[in-house]
């Protein structure tokens, strides 16, 4: 459950400076969005998958939902709302870094808020991206009394208020650490602190030193990844959720899940696009 949009990623040698007009590289528009780029990531890792999400009624809205069809993703309960437009995000990436201005457009919580009990039966297991809206925080407490597994994607948000509910916490480092009561410079001791806190699992990504999972009972275990010159950060954190959600749902062992996510980051980071 989440965003679908349109991302408009422009690729350049280094960030500009205050007021500097720097010519870009190549530019790519693709469709994007958390939720979809992970739902594809899914998809793409054999499972069967359902968007609850939005678009709007518009040329870009169509080629998002095709998009995703074409991947194998179930678009049955993604909603097109003709009164607005699709949401957008426009990315200006230099391969290691990114900035990042995006843009609401459909509204997706009356797709989510549309989301029934028999749907939540129907599933194995719930991921979502976004703002912790009370229609998000229905749907995850029906997962939950449904005996469905669940994982939030923080995404630089303070989902503590569904984080109670969740069974996996993923959290990116440099966006945690400007949470509140975070430990800046410390990621072992700040996932620790969170997994205590929230009493569930924190999956930590640390970009190019890897990904570490913490318990709260305070174990830590930490997963390295390969060295790799990134050509399009955009869409690797999405893609490292589906890989490890994937490999989790078939029982695979901590080590390997973490494995499975970053695998699943390299394929898209070194390629353009957030679902190449």
């Amino acid at each position: 459950m989440g965003g679908t949009n349109f991302d408009i990623i422009v690729h350049s040698g280094r960030m500009p400076e205050e007021h500097e007009k720097l010519r870009g590289g190549e530019y790519t528009a693709l469709p994007g969005g958390s939720a979809a780029n992970t739902a594809l990531g899914l998809a793409r890792q054999g499972c069967e998958v359902r968007l609850v999400s939005a678009v709007g009624d518009d040329v870009l809205g169509r080629m998002c939902v095709e998009d995703l069809r074409a991947g194998g993703v179930d678009t049955s309960l993604t909603v097109v709302d003709p009164a607005a437009p699709t949401g957008m995000a426009i990315v200006l990436t230099s391969g290691s870094g990114k900035r990042m201005m995006t843009f609401a457009g459909a509204d997706r919580d009356p797709a989510i808020g549309a989301v029934t009990p028999d749907d939540v039966r129907g599933v194995d297991h719930v991921h979502v991206v976004g703002e912790p809206t009370p229609a998000l925080a229905r749907v995850v407490s029906l997962a939950r009394r449904a005996g469905r597994s669940v994982s939030v994607e923080w995404n630089g948000r303070d989902m503590s208020s569904l984080a109670g509910e969740a069974t996996l916490n993923f959290m990116n480092a440099d966006e945690a650490g400007r949470l509140p009561g975070a430990l800046p410079g410390d990621p072992e001791g700040m996932a620790r602190r969170y997994a205590a806190a929230l009493s569930g699992q924190v999956i930590l990504t640390l970009g190019s030193e890897g990904a570490l999972w913490a318990s709260p009972d305070g174990t830590v275990l930490r997963e390295p990844t390969v060295a790799v010159e990134p050509v399009d950060r955009t869409g690797g954190g999405d893609a490292f959720d589906a890989g490890f959600v994937a490999a989790w749902l078939t029982g695979e062992r901590s080590a390997a899940c973490l494995r499975a996510g970053l695998d699943a980051a390299l394929h898209v980071i070194t390629k353009r696009g957030a679902h190449p």
